[in-house]
């Protein structure tokens, strides 16, 4: 007698416990939306006072190395933004705006991401309490989106635990 192929698994399928990605558990989700005059706004306001409390030197010389740099510092404001907001936190906690650092994978402006060897997706890099905190709800991984227009910069982040 010949049994039903949905009840019979293949001898080589990974079972769900093998599988990595089926064990991982998000542990929160944060998204932010920036109007971007207001970081520009800032920028000219306050300048390097500014700048240097809340964005590392590696996401400002990323910026101003854009046409439009208010629209990169804006995206970078929002993940950090999204980063507390899926820790659920908020800014107490001695977290400073500098131990969230957006950095973009290093191909993103050269003739390799033509090639197909890299991406130029942003990436999460977190220190100091915010790396802490981290650990103490077993985050893995940070997943990251950004996206602008000339009005509004918008972030999401996916922590994976």
């Amino acid at each position: 007698m010949r049994r039903h192929a949905a009840a019979c698994p293949r001898k080589n399928a990974p079972r769900i416990a093998e599988n990595p990605v089926a064990q991982a558990t998000i542990i929160g989700i944060g998204i932010d939306l920036v109007r971007s005059g207001r970081i520009g706004d800032a920028v000219r306001k306050w300048d390097k006072r500014f700048l240097n409390r809340v964005f590392t030197p590696i996401e400002q010389e990323y910026a101003f190395s854009q046409a439009f740099p208010h629209l990169h510092l804006a995206g970078r404001f929002a993940v950090k933004e999204a980063v507390m907001k899926a820790l659920g936190t908020g800014w107490g906690k001695g977290v400073r705006w500098t131990e969230i650092g957006v950095v973009n994978d290093p191909g993103s402006r050269s003739g390799a991401r033509k090639a197909g060897t890299v991406t130029g997706k942003p990436r999460v890099d977190v220190t100091g309490t915010v790396k802490r905190l981290m650990e103490e709800r077993h985050v893995r991984e940070i997943q990251v989106s950004i996206s602008h227009d000339t009005d509004y910069s918008i972030a999401q982040v996916v922590l994976i635990g």
